[in-house]
């Protein structure tokens, strides 16, 4: 009987002993298992920010592209100056001829170099005038030919059928304009604050091709 109980006893410490042991490996298990958990949680968060920081950080991006190409888009000129420059002359000789009378001018070389010129924020009285500092306002040109006897029209884009016309002088001969500062800035406000409006029309294609390749060299 005793050892039967000795036994009973060791067998019941073994039994205790092994659910010890499986308790504990239980326990490591649970806690291993918790710890990759805890590590992947920690791993997705972190992929999840890293990817709103990334689409955070493209995104100005995205939106300057997009600012800067309309940008570009905006600042493109309508219509070609020079074009506008022979249809504002064109029209600017009809005043005194027909379109018959300017193309024989243009065949015989009695009308030539026909020139545009951006003068946009230049001098009003190209420097002559005594202390005149006003300069012209911005998209405003001047064209003319040779001889200068032709005319010169110094005008201010308004759309590419619409002119402001300034009667500026094309030669600035009275000796007022370099010693007399009063006198030369009443004529060049006269001029700058009274311009006309000129509706620009357009000559054949014919005449506008002469007009942009007669030369008289």
């Amino acid at each position: 009987m005793k050892k039967i109980g000795l036994s009973l006893a060791v067998l019941g410490l073994s039994v205790g002993l092994a659910a010890c042991g499986n308790s504990n490996q239980s326990q490591s298990s649970q806690s291993e298992s918790a710890t990759k958990t805890t590590a992947s949680q920690a791993s997705s968060k972190a992929n999840h920010s890293s990817s709103q920081a990334t689409s955070t950080a493209s995104a100005p991006a995205a939106s300057s592209a997009t600012t800067n190409s309309q940008s570009a888009a905006t600042s493109q000129a309508p219509q070609d100056a020079t074009t506008l420059g022979y249809r504002v002359f064109y029209t600017y000789l009809l005043q005194n001829g027909s379109p018959a009378d300017i193309q024989t001018a243009l065949e015989q070389h009695q009308l030539a170099n026909i020139d545009v010129t951006d003068v946009s924020g230049k001098n009003v009285t190209s420097n002559y005038g005594k202390g005149v500092t006003d300069v012209f306002p911005a998209h405003t040109y001047t064209v003319s030919g040779t001889p200068l006897a032709a005319g010169t029209v110094t005008y201010q884009v308004i759309d590419e059928n619409t002119v402001r016309v300034f009667a500026v002088p094309s030669h600035f001969q009275d000796q007022r304009w370099g010693t007399d500062h009063t006198w030369a800035q009443a004529q060049a406000d006269a001029y700058m604050h009274h311009p006309t409006i000129m509706k620009v029309q357009t000559p054949s294609a014919q005449l506008l091709d002469l007009m942009k390749t007669t030369r008289d060299f």
